[in-house]
């Protein structure tokens, strides 16, 4: 792609104004060159003082805020290279067809090709007399080198034959018609009534228009700033007359309003600043201590309803008669006398028959 290669070429020659970009999608690189934008703008004023370093002193002397004759100089440059029309600023500010503006980047960069090649200094750190004098050559011999080459194109045989071809270049059927010297003469001998009726249709036609024009007009009555059908008055006498009333009521306004501010509002405009309390940051300590209280007894209220909950559980559970093994249905307290009365009768017979 034509972008992608005038960017990769833009980078081997050091452009400053590429420097920390790095763009590898097509679409990117041909939007940076080819969107109107300050970047851009930078891209092409380097290739342009690299082309022609005196360009820089006379941009360096200009003002952020007087870009339109920066593009004006770079599209100078342009024109003086023959690679554009003076006025064509649509290309040099990026408003141009793709195709347009890429040729033109790549056909600068082909200037800066050449000067490399033959050797000419574009180091700033040189002064700008040497540089001046050694681009005033090499312009010169490019010049030189033009004009010859123009000179052969216009004394070549072959140019003449093209700009005076042996083979009429009209088509066939339009070729007889020119050839036909009747026709010809037909053409150049039209009879003057036929100029006159022409006339008159023309004439008749303008007179059809200009009537439906003004109906248009009468029809179209906020054009005029009247109600259709009535005329409107062209006197200078009532507009002087509105254009006082108008100044009357904006002054009568002005002074209901004075009267208002020094009564109402001043008082208030005077007024200071309120004063705020230093007191916030203890009021939030107190708010957040509250907020902790308040979740603690929240917590202690579900505790003490766990509790109650498992009271009665146990309360039903002592009341309540199971079946148990090998037995009646019993509470619990009652089987649990029962289990003692038999461990104590038990533990007595043993104690016995120990004894």
């Amino acid at each position: 792609m034509a972008a992608v290669a005038l960017y990769e070429l833009l980078e081997k020659l050091s452009c400053p104004a590429l420097e920390g970009v790095f763009l590898s999608e097509p679409e990117d690189i041909q939007r940076l060159l080819c969107t109107p934008s300050s970047h851009r703008l930078d891209i092409l004023e380097w290739i342009c003082i690299s082309v022609y370093p005196p360009l820089h002193e006379q941009f360096s002397s200009l003002k952020e805020s007087q870009t339109d004759l920066k593009i004006k100089g770079m599209a100078k440059l342009g024109s003086d290279l023959m690679l554009c029309q003076v006025d064509d600023l649509d290309l040099v500010t990026g408003k141009a067809s793709v195709e347009r503006q890429l040729r033109f980047l790549e056909q600068l960069t082909a200037v800066i090709l050449t000067r490399q090649t033959i050797g000419i200094s574009d180091s700033r750190s040189e002064s700008f007399s040497s540089t001046f004098s050694s681009q005033e050559e090499s312009f010169q011999e490019m010049a030189r080198k033009n004009e010859k080459f123009l000179n052969q194109v216009f004394c070549s045989p072959n140019l003449q034959a093209v700009l005076t071809p042996e083979c009429h270049p009209w088509s066939s059927d339009i070729k007889s018609l020119l050839l036909d010297e009747q026709v010809l003469q037909k053409r150049s001998h039209l009879p003057v009534a036929s100029h006159e009726r022409t006339l008159l249709e023309v004439s008749k036609e303008l007179e059809e228009t200009t009537a439906a024009l003004q109906d248009l007009r009468a029809q179209c009555s906020f054009l005029c700033g009247s109600p259709a059908g009535v005329e409107r008055p062209l006197d200078g006498a009532t507009a002087l007359q509105t254009l006082k009333l108008a100044v009357s009521d904006f002054g009568q306004l002005l002074v209901a309003f004075e009267q208002v501010f020094e009564n109402e509002l001043r008082k208030h405009c005077t007024r200071h600043a309120p004063h705020l309390s230093p007191c916030g940051p203890l009021f939030k300590a107190v708010q957040r201590d509250l907020s902790l209280c308040v979740q603690e007894l929240t917590s202690l209220a579900q505790v003490t309803e766990t509790y109650e909950n498992i009271a009665n559980m146990v309360d039903r559970q002592h009341e309540e008669k199971l079946a148990w093994r090998g037995s009646v249905k019993a509470t619990l307290p009652s089987k649990l006398e029962e289990l003692q009365r038999k461990y104590k009768a038990i533990h007595a017979t043993l104690h016995k028959l120990q004894s």
